[in-house]
C-alpha cells in the first residue's frame, strides 16, 4: 500500500530543517555580504515566519483537540448505542463489539472479543449466517436477514442483522454488523398472523364498519351464515340483514349501551339472504381512536338457532313427561301459580281436578308393562281430546293425571268436565296387541279460591278429595273437596240431563198467567211460563232448570221453543173463535246477544200465522243495557215487525230515564218485590206510584206482577195502573184452564 500523503504541517518541518542545516555551513567565498537593511529585512521576515509557524502549531493542536473530542463522542455513541454493534473479521471472529451487543447475547463485553460470532447463533439459523456473509464476500454488497441469537447461551431470541463489508487500515476485509432485537416485532406479527387466520377461519361470523356503520370487512363465516358475498356488503350498513322483528325500540336501547360502555352483547333475529329469519348471538364493540373518538365498530355474531331448539328441546323434556307427552310436575306448578296470579287479580275461579286410574294395576300386571305403558298414552289422548286450548292435562307419574282447568263461570263446571272424563274412560280401550280393556276413573276436584290459596293446598285439597271418590263413592265417580259441593254438581249434571232429555222427548211445557185490565177486570192477554215435566221427577219449576239452561246454552234452544208454542197456541185459539188476546214471552239475555232474534220472531210468525200485534217480548234491563247501541237496532227492527215490548222487573236493574226514552217501548212491568209489602210499606208503595206515573209520563202502559189481595189490587188502580197479573187473579195454568178463563169472561 502507498505511504499516505503529507500533511502541510510535515512540509512545513522539512522547510525548517532544510534552512537550519544551511545556517550552520560556512559562507562561500563568493558569498555576498549583506548591508545592515538587508540583513534587517531578512531578521524580521524570519520573526514574521516563526509567528506564522506559532499560529499554525496553535490551530493544529485545536484540530487536534476537536478530533479527540470527535472520537470520544464517537466511542460513547458507539457503546452507548440502543443496538449492537459487531466488528468481524474475514473469519468471523469478533474484533469489536459495543455495550448493547454486550447485553444483547447476555455476555461481558470482554468475553465477547476473539469469539466466534456463530458460537452466538441458534445451529438451525447458522446456515442462513454463512450464507448473507458468502454474498458479501461475492458482491460486497450489503445484507440484511433474520436469525435467532443466543442470549446467556441457551436462551433464543429474534433479532435482525444488518451486515456490510469494509477494508481496514491493514487492508483486511472487515465486517460490520448491527444486531436489533426483533423478539417483540415477531410475537406482535404472530399474533397479527394468528389474528387473521382466526379470523378468516372462525366459525363465528365477523364485519368491521367504520364510524358511519358502513361495512369494510367480513369473514368468511359472515358470508358462509348470511348469504352476502362481500362485494354484496361491502360499502353497505348491517340494517340490510334486519328481520323486522325487533322494534326501534329495542335498536335505540341497545346503541345507547353501545355509547354508554363501549360494547353490547345479546340475542338478536337477522334474516339470510334467502329471506330466512334467524337468531344470533351478537356482539358489538367500539374501537376508539388516539384522540379516543369512535373509529370502528367490530361485530361478532353466531347462529344460535340449533343452541336454541337444543334448549327448548330440554326445557321440553324437562317440563313434559317421557310416555304421554303432556306436560309434567314441574309445568303443572308453574302453571297453576301463573293461574292463581292471574285469577287474583281478575277475580276469576279455576279448579284442579286430579284423576286416578281404576284396575290399572291389575291391567299392568295382567298384560305386561307394555300394554300399561299404552294404556297410559291412549288415556293421555282422550284426555287432551275432551278439553279447551286454555286448559292442562298433566301427568304426575304412574296412573294419576291431571287437568287445570282456568276461568272457571260456575263451580259445577269442573263436576260437568269430571262427568265427562269419568264417561270417555269408561269406553273400553283397544291396545295393539288385540286386548280390550277398561279402566274407568275416580276424580278429586278442588278450586281455586274455595279450597287453597297456592299450589301446594289445591293438589292436596284435590287429592284427599280423589280418595274419598274412590273408597266412598264406589269406582268411577268424582267429589268435590266439600260434600256440599259436590251434592250441588250432582244436582246440576242431574237438572243438565233432565232439561236435555226434556228438550229431545218433548218434556217441556208451557202454562199461561192471565193478565188484567184493571179498568174492567177482564183478561186481555196471558204470560207464556215454561215448565218442565220429567216422567220421574214431575213438574220441575223454573227457578230449579232455568239457570242451568242458561249457563249450559241451552236457553236458546228453550227460549225458540216457548216462542213457536206460544205463538202456534194463540193461533189456535185465535181460530177457536176467543177474543184476541195479548200473549207476553220472555226472551233472556242470552237469546238478546246471541243470533238473530228479529229474524227468528219473524220466520216463526209466518210459520204459525200469529198476528205480530197479538205478540209481547219481554226483555230485562241488564239484557239491554250490555249492548245498548245495538240494542236500540234490535228493538227497532222488532217494533217493524208489528210486536209490543215490554221491560221486565223494571226498578231492579238500571232503571235509567235515558234508555227509556231511547228504546222503543210499550210495557213496563213493576217487579214482584215492589208489591208484595204493598200497603204495609211506605217506600214501596212510593216507588210502585212513581213507576206508573213515570210509564204514563213516557206514554207507556204499566203492569204490576205478583198481585195477590185486593188492597194491592186497589192501590194500583188508585194510582192509575193499566194492567196486573198474580195469583189474586190465578196462578199461571196450563193451555185448557187457560182458554177455559177466558171463556168464562165471554
Amino acid at each position: 500500500m502507498k505511504d499516505p500523503s503529507p500533511t502541510p504541517a510535515d512540509a512545513l518541518r522539512r522547510q525548517a530543517e532544510e534552512l537550519a542545516q544551511r545556517a550552520t555551513e560556512p559562507l562561500p567565498d563568493n558569498t555576498v555580504t549583506l548591508s545592515p537593511v538587508e540583513m534587517h529585512q531578512i531578521l524580521h521576515e524570519l520573526h514574521i515566519h516563526q509567528i506564522e509557524l506559532e499560529m499554525q502549531n496553535e490551530e493544529l493542536r485545536c484540530i487536534q483537540n476537536e478530533l479527540e473530542i470527535s472520537r470520544a463522542r464517537y466511542f460513547d455513541l458507539y457503546d452507548m448505542a440502543p443496538i449492537g454493534y459487531f466488528t468481524l473479521n474475514e473469519h468471523g471472529t469478533i474484533l469489536e463489539a459495543n455495550l448493547s451487543a454486550a447485553e444483547l447475547l447476555g455476555v461481558v463485553r470482554s468475553k465477547l472479543v476473539n469469539q466466534s460470532l456463530t458460537s452466538f447463533i441458534l445451529p438451525s439459523d447458522q446456515d442462513i449466517y454463512y450464507l448473507s456473509r458468502t454474498q458479501m464476500l461475492e458482491t460486497g454488497k450489503p445484507q440484511g436477514f433474520e436469525i435467532h441469537l443466543l442470549r446467556n447461551g441457551d436462551h433464543p431470541f429474534w433479532a435482525k442483522m444488518q451486515a456490510n463489508l469494509s477494508i481496514n487500515a491493514d487492508g483486511k476485509a472487515v465486517f460490520r454488523i448491527v444486531a436489533n432485537d426483533i423478539s417483540e416485532r415477531k410475537a406482535m406479527e404472530k399474533n397479527i398472523s394468528l389474528s387473521v387466520a382466526l379470523f378468516e377461519n372462525a366459525s363465528e361470523g365477523f364485519l368491521v364498519t367504520d364510524a358511519q356503520e358502513r361495512i369494510l370487512l367480513i369473514n368468511q363465516a359472515f358470508a358462509d351464515l348470511t348469504g352476502y358475498s362481500a362485494d354484496e356488503v361491502l360499502g353497505k350498513t348491517p340494517r340490510i340483514l334486519n328481520s323486522g322483528r325487533q322494534d326501534a325500540a329495542f335498536f335505540e336501547k341497545m346503541w345507547v349501551e353501545i355509547n354508554l360502555t363501549g360494547r353490547w352483547q345479546g340475542e338478536v333475529w337477522n334474516r339470510r339472504k334467502n329471506g330466512e329469519v334467524y337468531p344470533q348471538l351478537m356482539s358489538i364493540s367500539a374501537i376508539l381512536d388516539s384522540n379516543k373518538l369512535i373509529s370502528h365498530y367490530v361485530g361478532v355474531f353466531s347462529d344460535i338457532s340449533q343452541l336454541k331448539e337444543a334448549t327448548a328441546k330440554l326445557e321440553y323434556q324437562a317440563q313434559h313427561d317421557a310416555l304421554t307427552g303432556l306436560p309434567n310436575r314441574l309445568l303443572l306448578f308453574a302453571r297453576l301459580q301463573h293461574c292463581i296470579d292471574v285469577s287474583q287479580r281478575e277475580r276469576k275461579r279455576l279448579s284442579i281436578l286430579i284423576l286416578d286410574l281404576d284396575r290399572f294395576k291389575d291391567i299392568n300386571d295382567s298384560f305386561g308393562h307394555l300394554a300399561g305403558d299404552e294404556l297410559l298414552q291412549l288415556v293421555a289422548k282422550r284426555l287432551a281430546g275432551r278439553l279447551r286450548g286454555i286448559d292442562t292435562v298433566t301427568r304426575l307419574g304412574g296412573d294419576e293425571f291431571t287437568v287445570l282447568l282456568e276461568d272457571l263461570q260456575h263451580p259445577q263446571d269442573a263436576a260437568l268436565v269430571a262427568k265427562d272424563i269419568i264417561d270417555a274412560l269408561s269406553v273400553p280401550c283397544l291396545l295393539s296387541n288385540g286386548v280390550e280393556v277398561r279402566c274407568g276413573v275416580s276424580i278429586g276436584i278442588s278450586l281455586f279460591p274455595e279450597h287453597g290459596k297456592t299450589p301446594e293446598e289445591l293438589l292436596k285439597q284435590a287429592d284427599s278429595a280423589m280418595y274419598r271418590a274412590k273408597n266412598e263413592g264406589g269406582r268411577g265417580n268424582f267429589k268435590f273437596f266439600t260434600d256440599d259441593m259436590t251434592q250441588a254438581a250432582l244436582r246440576r249434571i242431574n237438572m243438565e240431563s233432565l232439561l236435555r232429555r226434556a228438550i229431545s222427548n218433548s218434556g217441556l211445557r208451557l202454562h199461561y198467567q192471565p193478565q188484567i185490565d184493571i179498568k174492567s177486570g177482564r183478561i186481555v192477554g196471558a204470560e207464556a211460563l215454561v215448565r218442565l215435566y220429567d216422567k220421574l221427577e214431575g213438574l220441575i219449576p223454573p227457578g230449579q232448570f232455568i239457570p242451568v239452561a242458561e249457563e249450559t246454552g241451552l236457553i236458546a234452544v228453550v227460549g225458540v221453543w216457548v216462542l213457536k208454542e206460544t205463538c202456534r197456541q194463540g193461533q189456535e185459539w185465535i181460530e177457536a173463535g176467543l177474543p184476541p188476546l195479548n200473549l207476553a214471552v220472555n226472551i233472556s239475555p242470552y237469546q238478546f246477544r246471541h243470533g238473530d232474534i228479529s229474524a227468528t220472531v219473524e220466520v216463526i210468525l209466518a210459520q204459525t200465522g200469529f198476528p205480530a200485534e197479538r205478540l209481547e217480548l219481554e226483555l230485562t234491563e241488564s239484557a239491554l243495557m250490555e249492548r245498548e247501541t245495538e240494542a236500540v237496532a234490535i228493538l227497532t227492527r222488532l217494533r217493524a215487525l208489528g210486536v209490543h215490548l215490554a221491560i221486565d222487573d223494571f226498578g231492579t236493574g238500571y232503571s235509567s230515564l235515558a234508555y227509556l226514552k231511547r228504546f222503543p217501548l210499550d210495557l213496563l212491568k213493576i217487579d214482584k218485590s215492589f208489591i208484595d209489602d204493598i200497603p204495609h210499606l211506605q217506600d214501596d208503595r212510593e216507588i210502585a206510584a212513581a213507576i206508573v206515573a213515570l210509564g204514563h209520563t213516557l206514554r207507556l202502559k204499566v203492569l204490576a206482577e205478583g198481585v195477590e189481595n185486593a188492597e194491592q189490587l186497589e192501590f194500583l188502580r188508585a194510582q192509575g195502573c193499566d194492567l196486573y197479573q198474580g195469583y189474586f187473579k190465578s196462578p199461571p195454568v196450563k193451555a185448557e184452564e187457560f182458554a177455559a178463563l177466558v171463556r168464562s169472561q165471554m
